[in-house]
């Protein structure tokens, strides 16, 4: 199986993008030309030039620019691909947790990194991936358990055709040449089974297909962004006319349909208008000096504050002295009657002390306890109420005498009277004199007092002294209010003459508003309008221009999708003839080498990019039906289908590649990997022995393989040459036997107990290693296929039966102790010492020394 494919018919696409533009625009032709004569994407320049060729060729601007020419095309071959290679990865830090200055120096030929799950692996495939800007390159964090954040860097050393070079990588993604190189991992099966790929690597004639689609969409681009400064330039214009007028609807609407002519009709081109505006303006300002407003509030002010004091001299006038005195002293007899009669009834009643108010309210709190009790039906006459004990006769005659003291004609009268005393009183304690106080205060110490300050002040004087007497129950004379009345009726009067004021100011406010609003007013607004209108000109005209070319951009940029299908279209064809017949060939030869699943390839193109995808029955996505294992063949036929497409010119890298498949189908991924790094430099990274030890044996014959193991024996990352695959190593069981040791020595109980049979546990396996590795010499191994007969002339007979009697004796005493193993009775509750491990352990070292010795 060959790597490189030659095309059974050689076709150039400069010959069809040619002719598509001799038949298209002189914009498209423009770029058409600089992309084939370039070979590269217009730069920012090329791509401000044949917007402005689109601008003038459609008498947007006034012509510049000469006549782009019809193309004449030459066909030519795509430049050579100098063969890269890596030489070796060093001084790795910053990635993951990797031990700092790691690396590992690829073979020309395969390199297989082995090693267990997170043993450091993934950490020296992601700098790969970045570099290439692989499908599935993700963010690479340094240790996160490291307290600074390290740099990320790695320096990786090249060839590129002959010459060696060097690069220091610092954590960017995508670097050339190395974006050149092929990455397969697990998560990007999903890209090669079900997802509409484009190809990694465009030969550089299809690619021209893209750059022209850029061209063309770096001119739509500016078309959309001059359509976007046409129409959302804000001009600020509608902020400068006032709402009010009549032009104002039309300036807030201004766009490519305004009529600029009816605009200028009602513009006003006097020159003097500005001094016209001014004399207006004044005229207004004097209707809108609203003194009238301020006149009212004070006349409202004298309105309330006459009301109020009307109100309360009416009230002092009306205040029946006569019968208030008569009242009162009515109350002082009552009151004094009521004592004689309290001190008369209960002369002989031995009370504590002498009959007062507070001791009537507590005959009539217990006479009020009494009813609840009877309404309760729980009253027991018989009884006291406070202390319910029973009463005698002398106690029965006392309370008889608080029921008619409480029952008395006079209490009564009493309450009746004070009743009658507070109608009277009423009407004047409640008067609120505050803004009568205040409003009397303000002009105490003027000259320019108001016509009824008199009579103000002589009612506020006597609502004090009326007000003081009545609070202290005091006899009031006659005389006291006897102006009331003729205060009362001047301050009525002059109420009168207030609220007249009033309505005739707010009639002359009322006509005055009425004359601004209908008439001043607006004739200045639609002056001002008019005026602005002349001034604004200038920039009101361009903006409607703009808008009117706005719209034609629009029209002109409708027929964009149009012709980028038609590139499509040529890319289409192009790519069939390049790329999508010569993969389908290699597409089959892969998956059968792989024994993958049988399905058809569609290919498929959009905007100019050259896609295929597969589908089971014509219609179903692959990973609906095929299983974990046929998807990942398939993943990886299509994987080695896309990079053989153009030539392999450098590294292929897998990133465990066999996880999810079968013995057979590892052999066969196997075999193909094999066949590859036969002639391309291959890199595997992996954790499956089996896979590792098939790589092994089948680069025996051609020794184009070196085989790494990365470890985190002494932290993640540690790369060592190896011969082979191991799963345990003496030196990591090693160092597990001594940690064990270590920490039962500072245990005790059944924790010391556990980490023994523990610590036997690691013995057991290290003397299986000892056996396989070293008294047997590697001649027969595990997760080989073969037995290595030129390693058996170095098993040394001498040395091995003292060497095989320490192992065998201390490997049986180790799985006497191991739950893996079952023990008779009498010993199945022996339990194994610290003291004997550590013996055992001893004694298994002294024996490998020995043994190595004499190998040695």
């Amino acid at each position: 199986m060959t790597d490189t494919v030659t095309p059974q018919q050689r076709m150039d696409p400069r010959g069809l993008l040619g002719e598509w533009a001799n038949s298209s625009d002189e914009w498209v032709r423009y770029i058409v030309r600089q992309v084939l004569s370039g070979g590269d994407p217009l730069a920012s320049d090329g791509e401000a030039q044949a917007y402005t060729l689109f601008r003038q060729e459609k008498a947007l601007d006034a012509r510049e620019l000469p006549i782009e020419e019809s193309l004449a095309i030459l066909e030519r071959e795509d430049d050579a691909i100098e063969p890269l290679t890596l030489t070796s990865i060093s001084a790795v830090t910053g990635v993951n947790a990797l031990v700092d200055g790691g690396g590992i120096e690829p073979h020309e030929g395969l390199t297989i990194l082995f090693g267990e799950n997170g043993t450091g692996k993934t950490g020296y495939s992601r700098v790969f991936k970045a570099l290439a800007a692989s499908r599935t390159a993700d963010v690479i964090l340094g240790d996160i358990k490291a307290a600074t954040p390290q740099v990320q860097s790695a320096l990786v050393s090249y060839t590129l055709g002959s010459e060696l070079k060097t690069h220091t990588w610092t954590g960017q993604q995508g670097v050339a040449p190395f974006t050149r190189m092929s990455i397969f991992d697990s998560p990007s099966v999903s890209f090669h089974v079900d997802d509409d790929l484009e190809y990694v690597y465009v030969p550089a004639a299809l690619a021209l297909f893209n750059h022209v689609i850029a061209g063309i969409k770096s001119v739509q681009t500016q078309i959309d962004q001059a359509i976007q400064d046409l129409r959302s330039g804000s001009t600020g214009i509608a902020s400068r006319f006032p709402r009010g007028a009549t032009v104002y609807p039309l300036i807030e609407t201004l766009g490519a349909s305004t009529d600029l002519e009816q605009l200028k009709a009602v513009a006003d081109p006097d020159p003097n208008v500005d001094a016209r505006i001014g004399d207006l303006r004044r005229t207004v300002a004097a209707l809108e000096a609203n003194t009238i407003s301020t006149e009212i509030k004070l006349r409202q002010r004298v309105e309330r504050i006459l009301t109020q004091a009307s109100t309360a001299a009416t009230v002092i006038a009306d205040f029946n002295v006569v019968a208030y005195d008569r009242e009162l002293a009515t109350l002082v007899e009552l009151e004094v009657d009521y004592r004689t009669f309290r001190v008369a009834l209960f002369e002989a009643a031995d009370l504590p002390a002498e009959p007062d108010d507070t001791w009537s309210a507590f005959l009539e709190s217990g006479e009020a306890y009494q009813a609840h009790l009877s309404a309760l039906g729980a009253h027991d006459a018989e009884r006291c109420l406070y202390c319910r004990q029973p009463v005698g006769e002398a106690a029965r005659s006392l309370i008889g005498k608080y029921s008619e003291y409480l029952e008395d004609k006079i209490t009564t009268e009493i309450a009746a009277s004070k009743t009658r005393l507070y109608v009277l009183t009423e009407p004047v304690t409640s008067i609120q004199a505050g803004d009568l106080t205040t409003y009397a205060t303000e002009y105490a110490d003027t000259d320019d007092k108001p016509s009824f300050h008199a009579e103000l002040d002589r009612t506020l004087a006597l609502i004090v002294k009326l007000t003081e007497r009545l609070r202290f129950a005091s006899n009031v004379e006659p005389t006291l209010t006897e102006l009331a009345s003729s205060d009362a009726e001047e301050l009525a009067a002059a109420l009168v003459v207030a609220t007249q004021a009033l309505d005739d100011l707010r009639k002359q406010a009322a006509t005055r508003a009425e004359t601004l609003t209908t008439k001043k007013k607006k004739e200045l607004v639609e002056l001002e309008a008019a005026a602005e209108l002349t001034r604004s000109w200038t920039v009101i005209d361009s903006h409607v221009r703009d808008a009117k070319q706005a719209d034609r951009l629009t029209l002109l940029a409708k027929p964009m999708p149009g012709l980028l299908r038609s590139v499509t279209g040529l890319a289409k064809t192009a790519s069939d003839r390049m790329i999508n017949e010569s993969f389908d060939m290699l597409f089959n030869e892969e998956r059968t080498a792989l024994r993958a699943p049988e399905l058809q390839v569609e290919f498929v193109g959009r905007q100019g990019r050259a896609q295929r995808r597969k589908v089971l029955s014509g219609k179903h996505r692959p990973s609906k039906v095929l299983s974990e294992g046929e998807q990942k063949v398939l993943a990886m036929a299509d994987f080695l289908a896309e990079a053989r497409l153009t030539g392999i010119t450098a590294p292929v890298i897998f990133d465990d590649p066999v996880s999810s498949l079968d013995h057979r189908r590892v052999n066969e991924v196997a075999k193909r990997i094999a066949s590859l790094a036969e002639t391309t430099q291959v890199i595997v990274f992996t954790h499956d022995i089996l896979f590792a030890s098939t790589l092994l044996t089948l680069m025996e014959s051609s020794k184009r393989c070196s085989y790494f193991q990365i470890t985190d024996e002494d932290g993640k990352g540690q790369v060592t040459r190896a011969t082979g695959p191991r799963w345990d190593s003496l030196s990591n069981l090693k160092k597990k036997i001594n940690e064990t040791i270590q920490a039962a020595r500072s245990q005790h109980g059944d924790a010391r107990a556990a980490l023994v049979r523990t610590g036997y546990n690691w013995i057991r396996a290290w003397c299986e290693v000892f056996t396989e590795a070293e008294l047997l010499q590697g001649v027969t191994q595990r997760y080989q296929p073969n037995v290595r007969m030129t390693n058996l002339a170095k098993i040394k007979p001498g040395a091995l039966p003292a060497a095989v009697e320490t192992v065998n004796r201390i490997f049986e005493e180790a799985c006497r102790y191991i739950d893996g193993h079952s023990q008779p009775l009498p010993s199945l509750n022996v339990s194994p010492t610290l003291a004997g491990l550590e013996a055992h352990w001893a004694e298994l070292t002294q024996a490998r020394t020995a043994y190595t010795a004499a190998v040695e």
